[in-house]
């Protein structure tokens, strides 16, 4: 149940899949007139993982091994339009590019972006772990104040002249209420030094004013986490689990949006932002290359 980064990103292996088998692709111009212009990005020697495209005047389409069968229309020049949407965007930290994917989809053509999302199991698996990470008493902060908690609790046991085995032993008999919250805390056998060095390490009265639950926050959470497993492969039963525990999620956690675009939609984004890059790189080759002397 790793914790996302701000840079988190639920395409990454996508990206990572193309990243391996495009590495050695490169463009061939079939056709470079205007807006008319057949562009086709390949390895050498192979149309395995190829794919062409073709623009027209407010078109571009994509056909070939992967990414076949799109047409965007938005603007006249619509690599002109791809190249400025790589301009007004960052990059996550695995390098992929940080496209609208929802932006992009909208231009489809035949209003085809609603066909494009589907449910995905990890969406739903990573808002519930997000949620978990951040909630006050599961979270990574209830941990945090639970494992200080204990720690406090094993030096003043040390400090005492008892080992971890009698602190274990208490702990049993305060969970099971034979031993009360100030027996268990007890602390009148240090000397004030003792207990002021304590304090110190520890805020003493901040530790030990709030119950030592039995079961950590890390392990309940988990527990959760492994439970919600056990619904995420149905987006209706993912919503309905979500419906039941809005006591831990809140009111608004059905409606989290759990649906990602299609790999085969993914893998079509990358493909047009890597052909608009290399056909850029193109141009401005062709602009730097002397002009042929007259026959």
């Amino acid at each position: 149940m790793a914790k996302p980064t701000n840079h988190y990103t639920p395409y990454a292996q996508a990206y990572s899949n193309f990243l391996s088998e495009t590495a050695e692709h490169q463009l061939i111009v079939l056709h470079d007139e205007g807006l008319y212009r057949h562009l086709r990005i390949q390895k050498p020697g192979t149309r395995t993982w190829s794919w062409d495209i073709t623009t027209w005047p407010g078109h571009l389409a994509t056909s070939g091994d992967i990414a076949n069968g799109y047409m965007f229309t938005r603007d006249l020049d619509m690599i002109d339009w791809f190249s400025l949407c790589r301009k007004c965007r960052d990059y996550y930290s695995d390098g992929a590019p940080n496209i609208d994917v929802h932006y992009w989809a909208e231009k489809l053509c035949g209003g085809r972006s609603h066909e494009e999302e589907k449910y995905h199991p990890d969406i739903f698996l990573w808002h519930v772990g997000d949620s978990l990470s951040e909630h006050e008493e599961l979270g990574d902060e209830a941990q945090h104040f639970f494992e200080q908690q204990i720690a406090c609790l094993r030096k003043l046991h040390e400090l005492r002249g008892q080992g971890e085995a009698m602190m274990q032993e208490r702990l049993q008999a305060y969970w099971k209420d034979e031993l009360s919250e100030t027996e268990l805390w007890v602390n009148n056998a240090l000397s004030d030094g003792q207990f002021d060095k304590l304090d110190a390490e520890f805020d003493w009265f901040e530790v030990t004013g709030v119950p030592i639950p039995k079961q950590s926050p890390a392990e309940r959470a988990v527990k959760i986490f492994d439970r919600a497993r056990l619904y995420a492969d149905s987006e209706r039963e993912a919503h309905e689990w979500l419906r039941e525990n809005s006591e831990i999620f809140g009111e608004d956690a059905w409606e989290w949006d759990l649906r990602a675009y299609d790999r085969h939609f993914l893998l079509t984004c990358y493909a047009i932002d890597l052909a608009v890059r290399f056909y850029r790189e193109h141009q401005a080759q062709q602009a730097e290359a002397p002009e042929a002397l007259p026959a």
